[in-house]
């Protein structure tokens, strides 16, 4: 969906019969919020899902932010960035993606990695101290036992120090 987003404030608040605290409303005509509806039913990504619970929500012009915030289980804040993305971009805006959450580790790049992985089957090394040691010394690349012992798991390769 490409439409741009739009913000309605100032609705009156029917309990104190002026105007109180403003209630959150998306723009979203009755066909964008079926859509939304029929999208959140199909997706399985949980980030997703609940961007699109906020839009539905917001949408009906029924809360207040903070109410909002307590229905979803997120701080206010969030909240407030999610209404300016959707402001800016509309519900793409909403549910985009700005990349991932950090920069890429050196240790990812192929040539490295082959490099890494035959060292460890000839057993050049004997603990996860000295590959550290190896990476600094060959190619610059600090990295503590731990991150090592993290990258050791999640490439399914037994650490040095717990070969038989």
């Amino acid at each position: 969906m490409t439409h741009r987003g739009a913000l309605l404030f100032g609705q009156k608040n029917e309990r104190l019969g002026k105007m109180g605290r403003r209630r959150t409303q998306l723009a979203l005509s009755a066909a964008e919020q079926a859509a939304v509806g029929r999208w959140l039913e199909s997706t399985d990504d949980p980030r997703t899902a609940e961007r699109l619970r906020f839009a539905l929500e917001a949408s009906t012009g029924q809360y207040m932010l903070e109410e909002l915030a307590r229905r979803l289980g997120r701080q206010r804040s969030t909240l407030q960035n999610w209404l300016a993305r959707f402001e800016l971009g509309g519900l793409d805006g909403l549910l985009a993606r700005a990349g991932g959450p950090g920069r890429a580790t050196p240790l990812a790049e192929a040539g490295l990695q082959r490099q890494l992985l035959s060292g460890l089957k000839e057993r050049r090394w004997t603990s996860a101290a000295q590959v550290a040691a190896w990476l600094q010394e060959t190619h610059g690349i600090q990295r503590s036992r731990k991150s090592l012992y993290y990258w050791f798991e999640k490439h399914g390769v037994p650490a040095p120090a717990t070969r038989p």
